[in-house]
């Protein structure tokens, strides 16, 4: 037996693989949730104004005339002239033209190109006069640009103590964050928890900065900190829900006044934002709370996450494994726990998620019963395994040897996730869900987001897009394209790869459990039955026991108890 239960630890860690932030060294339970990229919430500081400015004192000739159309919203107009000084085909302070260019190009929504230009200030360092100023503008970058344009690698090439600077008075928070999360992603986790520590309660980037910074304090085994951290995150979205309500029913008071009229629509994107952070939070406290062993408290957080959620799956999974180790905490309940922990497998295997791998979901299940010593449904469940995923896996694989290279492979992966790949329907919906991850939907994006600004460039005048400046774009454009899809292919690869690896790794464990289990049979069979009866779960006044009539309901999801007794010998 002792070889299973080890497997029982081992086998949690591929439930969060994918999410995780970082490939731990430790195997005694699921890793905390992704540290992976997310967006910058909506709803920001603005973009600077055309006040944040010059230096050295007022433009004079050309300049002068390009800055004042800037401010008179005259942006094609502004960006040939700057274009022009900046190049040196027309005289005046090209150092300041083109960072008034990187300005024009954002205004004008060229956000690629923006960047292109501002890259080029923040490379050439300190010493150009432009510099500091930039970053408020690389922050508004964040906001329109996903993060697989480099944005925030642009970010951390400033140091903490340039965001000192008064100028960046209305910015810091928002850039105490991006830099924390610059120096996370370096795996500076010090400097990262030092400075998203530093972003106010008060702030907008607080919830997100606070996520991050327990997935930080968790990667230095903080656990304290980080646990404090993630419930920060939980506080504060009670808050805003509390002041939503409030905002809702003062609206409504107010539409009750103005006779005729609606109240205003409430925009609760952020809002829903911050709730996804709320709920990965939970996840994460789930668990921390798993690997020390407090298995009843990681269930409650993982019963926190509602059944819309993106990780309510997950919390499934967790859920089962927590079930499952339950019995090495509360052995006189064992059957019990076993109950829940078929229960829980049985919601993953509803019709609504055939379409979800968690190939690890049937190993547990096979565990479950062999530590029942009901040896034929174990064999059962290994052999589940043996006709469905290995064959996936070789599908994968077929999938990335059509597609070698990696700008090919995006091409394929644009219509796997449209559903017009060709490909055989379950595989299809096996690798379309492996490229759905946060981070490979951002670099998606910025491939989008490329697209929409080469259709605005296209509905230009003429006369534009043939000078100087239009060239520029189209070639910042068109560059920055072609590496988003390649490095795009190259992600989607990697997740790809990823599934095959991790169905290699459960396949190798399904042979032990089959060998355990052949080995257990020949021994002496599934011994005698017995007249015990399964235990009965307690219940409260909110829940009510009824038997499974074989159909699934959305509200059941997630409470199953699965009868089954022990039929070991020893018991």
């Amino acid at each position: 037996m002792k070889t299973l239960r080890r497997l029982s630890s081992l086998v949690p860690i591929t439930l969060c693989v994918a999410l995780s932030a970082s490939a731990g060294s430790s195997f005694a339970a699921p890793p905390p949730p992704s540290g992976g990229p997310l967006p910058p919430p909506s709803g920001g500081v603005p973009p600077p104004s055309g006040s944040v400015g010059p230096t050295g004192g007022p433009a004079t000739g050309a300049l002068k005339e390009a800055e004042d159309q800037y401010k008179a919203e005259k942006f094609e107009a502004s960006a040939k002239i700057f274009q022009a000084v900046a190049s040196g085909k027309t005289p005046g302070d090209a150092k300041r033209a083109q960072f008034w260019l990187g300005k024009a190009l954002y205004k004008l929504e060229f956000f690629a190109a923006s960047f292109s230009v501002f890259n080029e200030i923040v490379n050439a360092g300190p010493s150009h006069p432009y510099h500091k100023l930039s970053l408020p503008w690389l922050a508004s970058l964040s906001k329109e640009l996903p993060e697989g344009a480099g944005v925030l690698e642009q970010v951390g090439k400033y140091k903490p103590a340039d965001l000192e600077d008064s100028a960046f008075d209305d910015v810091r928070d928002e850039l105490y964050y991006l830099l924390g999360r610059f120096f996370y992603q370096r795996g500076d986790l010090g400097q990262a928890i030092e400075l998203l520590s530093r972003v106010p309660e008060k702030g907008e980037y607080y919830i997100p900065a606070q996520f991050f910074l327990g997935v930080a304090e968790t990667r230095e085994y903080h656990g304290k900190e980080a646990v404090e951290a993630y419930k920060n995150v939980l506080r504060k979205n009670i808050q805003l829900r509390e002041a939503a309500e409030k905002d809702k029913k003062r609206k409504k008071k107010d539409s009750k006044k103005k006779k005729g009229k609606g109240a205003a629509t409430e925009d609760l994107s952020y809002e829903e934002e911050m709730q996804r952070f709320e709920e990965r939070a939970n996840l994460a406290l789930g668990y921390i709370f798993y690997q020390v062993g407090k298995f009843e408290t990681a269930i409650k957080y993982y019963d926190k996450i509602p059944l819309e959620s993106p990780y309510w799956l997950d919390s499934i999974l967790a859920s089962a494994w927590s079930e499952f180790r339950l019995v090495e905490v509360e052995p006189e309940q064992a059957n019990l726990h076993y109950q829940r922990t078929l229960g829980y497998i049985h919601t993953l295997n509803a019709p609504f998620f055939y379409d979800y791998l968690y190939p690890e979901s049937v190993i547990l299940k096979a565990v479950t019963y062999y530590f029942n010593c009901r040896y034929g449904p174990a064999k059962r469940a290994v052999e589940e395994f043996n006709r469905r995923y290995p064959k996936t896996r070789d599908d994968l694989k077929a999938l990335l040897a059509k597609a070698p290279e990696d700008f090919a492979l995006y091409e394929l992966s644009v219509k796997i996730r449209s559903g017009a790949s060709g490909l055989d329907p379950f595989v299809e919906e096996v690798a379309s869900k492996s490229l759905q991850d946060k981070t490979v939907e951002k670099s998606y994006a910025y491939v989008t987001e490329l697209e929409r600004e080469t259709e605005v460039f296209e509905a230009m005048s003429g006369d534009f897009k043939s000078s100087d400046v239009g060239k520029r774009i189209s070639e910042d454009i068109d560059t920055a394209l072609s590496q988003a899809k390649e490095s795009t292919g190259a992600l989607a690869r990697q997740r790809l790869t990823q599934q095959i690896n991790e169905i290699n790794g459960l396949e190798r464990e399904a042979i032990k459990i089959e060998y355990e289990i052949l080995n257990r049979i020949k021994a002496g069979g599934e011994g005698a039955p017995t007249e015990r009866r399964p235990q009965k779960p307690a219940i409260d006044s909110e829940h009510e026991i009824y038997n499974y009539n074989g159909e699934y309901w959305k509200d059941e999801l997630g409470y199953y108890n699965y009868k089954v007794t022990s039929l070991c010998k020893e018991e």
